[in-house]
């Protein structure tokens, strides 16, 4: 049975997280790609005629993916508790840690060659999780909870104080954050930000 086109780029995509799963985005060539993937190299540069758009298009796969796993929260809940849901507090938060990371890092070692690569990054993640956080200020604001005169601006802010430097872990990739520090970082930024809006 002949593949089509949508099941050979998902066979693609899966063989891009097996190999991310095993050694990270290192070494990430279409030969290499195209060999995990079972494919010929020119099948691959069929589907995607560069190595940017073969990223391009994961990257949208892994934050559409997020994006899809991401759980209903508890609507009765305040906005600390469906902050902490929202930020998968109660699983191990390195598994949502080490892709972003990787793929920062991989993005601004070839910026000057693929700055396409660094723009996708910068534009999906970040702003993707601003919107979410935005939303949830527009939610507590009109359930009367605390009163916020700029949701995009104090979701941006909230977002910096949630999270631990990205600068940090780029230039030190040896050091991984301990699950408690990534959770200290959380509960810290989310008290700071509660008793400044209040």
């Amino acid at each position: 049975m002949v593949m089509g086109s949508d099941e050979r780029r998902q066979k693609i995509l899966l063989a891009l997280d097996d190999h991310f799963r095993e050694v990270g985005l290192e070494g990430m060539t279409m030969a290499a790609i195209a060999r995990r993937a079972g494919m010929s190299k020119q099948t691959l540069y069929g589907l995607f005629q560069t190595r940017d758009g073969l990223f391009d298009t994961y990257i949208e796969h892994r934050f559409q993916q997020a994006m899809e796993d991401q759980r209903p929260m508890d609507p009765d809940a305040d906005f600390g508790t469906r902050m902490r849901q929202l930020l998968h507090c109660d699983e191990d938060p390195m598994d949502a840690w080490e892709f972003p990371i990787a793929l920062f890092r991989l993005a601004f070692s070839e910026a000057s060659s693929h700055p396409l690569l660094l723009r996708r990054c910068m534009a999906e993640g970040p702003k993707a999780k601003r919107l979410l956080f935005r939303d949830e200020l527009i939610r507590a604001r009109d359930r009367g909870e605390f009163q916020v005169s700029d949701p995009d601006a104090a979701a941006a802010l909230l977002l910096d104080m949630v999270h631990l430097p990205i600068f940090d872990a780029l230039a030190t990739p040896e050091r991984q954050p301990t699950r408690a520090e990534l959770l200290d970082r959380v509960e810290l930024g989310l008290s700071v930000f509660l008793n400044g809006i209040r």
